[in-house]
């Protein structure tokens, strides 16, 4: 009947990005437990294959647990990049930018968007994986061999440019479509994987969002979007894009590029701020652990940038090449996980003020203010489409929140959002035959004990339009359930 996986303590989620430092089932399995609620798969790398046998060994690990793991497909967007090849690029020496497969002898590097070359005036700069490298452009001239223009660089700030790094160029609207034909090939494919959540890159206003939901419906998809905000027009747009999408990610690598990297604290509180307001997940991406891809510890600075971001409550904090390409990816999930914990034990308030359009927030807020104010060791909610925990997760309640799910599509999104411990339960029509199974499950857990209080939302009768519109209170091993104290309220 349940599926009832073990309960952390810890409220903020884990987002952990897959790469060849996980291909080891066994070493997968230690970063889920040691505090991974999900994993990213980035499809701007790699080839459907291996994003199908990522994904497969992420459903693996969780079943073998018994735990339950999400899964976000990432999508690669209009972003330029540059070619397959790596290249060595020292300080004041001439490269060239080419709409083709580049050639490092020739010094010529490949671009992903051929339109650039024409885009791109003397004096532009151009910012190479994350700002990394910077070259800068001095002119545009036509190859000596074969078709075509090629853009005369200078480069400013050198080093080792690897495989499909980013590209970006300040100030300049590159006009490219949101859904690239790779987008669109890989959504289908997603679609047929069961990805729990779709991350949508270079999102420059709701309208982007919109585009891409069109898109989705067409595949038959009703999986969330979630926008990442990562260039100076998202940040211009941001309420547009909150209201569109079903969460937010601030992605700060390419962020901290197209902004001065001063105003990004600011920008990153503004993003959780409007998308929390609005009932949205949030996350924060790029960099928090980043030393830890080649070192077993952190520096000072990034386990402030963590404690930061949990204090601030968001949904997720997201790890990238940490846990990809790291040589230490379980030590930087353990690492993040004792960050969170830590910083949540000094997080006293009980509830966030929220203000939510939503009718069933009202019921939603009725449960949480009784759950406080009777001492309750849980709330339990009944979730059929995954509104009401989504809902829940937004007031960032310090006590442990299970949504018992009736669909796996609930249960593995249910992953991602704040102080929520999905589980799953067959659909039935009595709700007090649920009640009463799920109050033996969470005693077996030792989440509660006889005498503790229960406080259950749900929607009453159960399988109809009416969605959540219940709440009740329950003491545990209680001899008779009348006047337990029940009320009911209707959105």
């Amino acid at each position: 009947m349940l599926s009832f996986p073990p309960m952390q303590t810890r409220r903020a989620k884990i987002l952990a990005t897959m790469g060849p430092a996980l291909e080891d089932p066994a070493v997968l399995e230690r970063v889920i437990k040691a505090g991974a609620n999900a994993f990213r798969i980035n499809f701007s790398h790699g080839d459907r294959t291996q994003h199908a046998r990522y994904l497969g060994m992420i459903r693996a690990a969780g079943r073998k647990l018994g735990m339950p793991i999400g899964a976000l497909a990432d999508l690669m967007g209009p972003k330029v990049r540059v070619d397959a090849r790596e290249y060595q690029l020292e300080n004041g020496s001439e490269v060239y930018l080419v709409p083709r497969p580049g050639d490092p002898a020739l010094a010529e590097i490949g671009i992903s968007y051929p339109g650039l070359v024409e885009l791109i005036g003397p004096g532009q700069r151009i910012l190479l994986d994350d700002g990394k490298l910077e070259i800068r452009a001095e002119k545009t001239v036509k190859r000596t061999k074969g078709a075509g223009r090629k853009v005369v660089c200078r480069v400013i700030r050198g080093g080792s440019l690897k495989p499909n790094k980013s590209l970006n160029v300040p100030g300049v609207d590159l006009k490219l479509p949101v859904l690239s034909k790779k987008d669109k090939e890989d959504l289908a494919f997603i679609a047929e994987a069961g990805f729990d959540w779709v991350a949508a890159s270079f999102i420059r206003h709701g309208d982007d969002i919109r585009a891409i939901k069109k898109f989705m419906d067409g595949l038959g998809m009703t999986t969330p979007v979630v926008a990442k905000v990562e260039s100076a027009q998202a940040v211009e747009n941001l309420q547009g894009i909150v209201d569109a999408a079903e969460g937010v990610m601030v992605a700060r690598g390419d962020l901290g590029v197209e902004l001065d990297l001063e105003l990004i604290p600011a920008v990153q509180r503004e993003v959780i701020k409007i998308a929390r307001e609005a009932g949205k997940l949030t996350i924060v991406a790029t960099q928090m652990l980043e030393s830890m891809t080649t070192s077993a510890r952190p520096s000072r600075a990034e386990v402030t940038d963590v404690s930061t971001a949990a204090l601030a409550r968001v949904d997720t904090l997201m790890l990238s090449g940490e846990t990809a390409t790291g040589k230490y990816p379980v030590e930087a999930v353990e690492m993040m996980d004792r960050i969170i914990r830590t910083t949540e034990r000094g997080m006293v308030k009980d509830l966030v003020d929220i203000s939510h359009p939503e009718g069933i927030a009202r019921v939603c807020e009725a449960g949480l203010f009784l759950a406080a104010t009777s001492k309750a060791k849980a709330l339990v909610a009944l979730s059929t489409h995954g509104t009401t925990p989504r809902i829940l997760s937004t007031y960032r309640g310090n006590i442990p929140v299970v949504v018992a799910c009736e669909k796996p599509a609930v249960y593995f999104r249910s992953t991602l959002y704040y102080s929520v411990h999905p589980m799953m339960i067959k659909a039935v029509k009595n709700p007090e035959l649920v009640f009463r199974q799920l109050e033996a499950e969470l005693k077996r857990e030792g989440v509660v004990k006889k005498g503790d209080v229960i406080i259950f939302i749900f929607g009453h009768p159960v399988h109809t339009r009416h969605g959540t519109n219940s709440v009740r209170r329950w003491v545990v091993d209680e001899p008779s359930r009348a006047g337990s104290g029940g009320t009911k309220k209707k959105a």
